[in-house]
């Protein structure tokens, strides 16, 4: 018997004429079995439903069972939930019943392309997270605040430690982002309002917060020693390391390339000539996709990039298997856990691999870069955002390019 060969039963449950006496409307409702042989020999049982209604579109719908009982007793069930609610032949069943998880996913297939890995990666979190087993239109503020007690004391057995009132409060703008998409874009009944008060109520009591603007910078101290302890790892191989660590944090300040994008800057981009570099799907507020942008590459920054593309450099790092038109042919993710490591092995504390971005954009204003010409470079898209290293005092004795060649040259 061939691979999943159908074998109809020919079971036809349900093919009754029902009779609406308030409209006249007459409603065929026909169900009907099959089932079908796999290849690991064992049967199960597709219910399919066809409806036709006066007044409605043509309706079906299927659902496969590992027992014919319960196939048959599904299309039992089936035919009076539709008799009592005719609307389901609408598609409007699927907004009445649809939990916040499900409501991620649809949503997340619709748009979620538009939108960054961190964004992505927050939402699919949420859908292992209590709240979303809640019906999006009965969502209200008990739910919110457990959901936020909860995070508050962290979730021991999904491995989540507590989180910062900053962090809860970008869950909640996730959480309400698809919820306003289900308003609008699908007709649910939901009230944004009621929403938007129990936020309010939870940011004033303080329980969420906006993010704090963060000042920590790598001390020069910290820079040398990552350099050195990343420069011999690499010299003496430990560990068959594969990422150029000594190199990437330094073309991390340099370029003031934000984490996920250090892994996207393909080398058919870099104008070298004119010193610039395109960069695609920046992270932005309004989506990354189509958020392409042009980089101005400076002197430091280009010191790196030869050491990049030096053959041994790059023969061992296109070992990993990624695309070799690539830059850094690495996983951004243990990029940023290599990093971790490090800082917590050396004793470096409160020190994160994004504070890098923040030391190349310190540095420009100590050379004083105006807003626009940092934004050359940084590519923030606000003024707002880079006002505070307008004001910054210069550093002494910051580490050149020449000091970061020499301590890689010394190790």
């Amino acid at each position: 018997m061939n691979s999943y060969l159908a074998v109809l039963i020919g079971l036809h449950l349900h093919q009754n004429l029902h009779h609406n006496e308030k409209n006249g409307s007459w409603c065929k409702f026909m169900g009907s079995i099959t089932a079908r042989k796999g290849t690991d020999g064992n049967v199960s049982y597709r219910a399919a439903i066809r409806i036709n209604k006066k007044g409605y579109p043509a309706y079906s719908e299927s659902k496969t069972f590992h027992s014919k009982k319960v196939a048959e007793n599904w299309l039992k069930k089936r035919e009076v939930e539709i008799q009592e609610n005719p609307d389901i032949l609408l598609g409007k069943e699927q907004l009445i019943d649809l939990t916040l998880s499900d409501a991620i996913d649809k949503y997340l297939d619709e748009v979620g392309s538009e939108y960054g890995r961190t964004k992505r990666y927050a939402l699919l979190l949420i859908k292992k997270l209590p709240i979303a087993r809640n019906i999006i239109t009965k969502i209200h503020s008990t739910h919110l605040a457990e959901h936020v007690a909860l995070r508050r004391k962290g979730v021991p057995n999904l491995g989540l430690e507590p989180i910062a009132t900053s962090t809860q409060q970008h869950e909640l703008l996730h959480i309400r982002g698809v919820l306003s998409h289900a308003s609008v874009m699908w007709g649910a009944e939901i009230d944004l309002s009621s929403f938007d008060k129990a936020t309010a109520q939870l940011r004033k009591t303080r329980q969420i917060s906006s993010s704090k603007v963060r000042d920590r910078l790598p001390t020069n101290e910290d820079l040398v020693t990552l350099t050195k302890f990343f420069a011999e790892r690499w010299k003496l191989n430990k560990y068959g390391t594969k990422y150029p660590m000594h190199l990437i944090i330094w073309f991390a300040i340099f370029s003031c390339r934000r984490e996920a994008e250090l892994t996207r800057l393909w080398l058919q981009d870099y104008d070298s000539y004119h010193s610039a570099w395109k960069v695609y799907d920046l992270k932005n507020p309004n989506g990354s996709k189509g958020n392409h942008k042009s980089f101005e590459v400076l002197e430091p920054c280009k010191r790196i990039i030869e050491l990049l593309l030096d053959n041994e450099v790059r023969s061992r790092m296109l070992q990993l298997g990624y695309d070799k038109q690539l830059l850094l042919p690495l996983n951004p993710k243990t990029i940023g856990k290599e990093f971790r490591d490090a800082c917590k092995m050396l004793g470096i504390e409160d020190l994160r691999f994004h504070d890098l971005r923040h030391e190349g954009c310190t540095r420009l204003a100590e050379q004083s870069f105006t807003i626009p010409e940092i934004q050359k470079v940084s590519l923030h898209d606000s003024w707002g955002s880079l006002q505070r290293y307008v004001s910054v005092k210069s550093r002494r004795n910051v580490i050149e390019v020449e000091e970061v060649l020499r301590l890689i040259d010394e190790t």
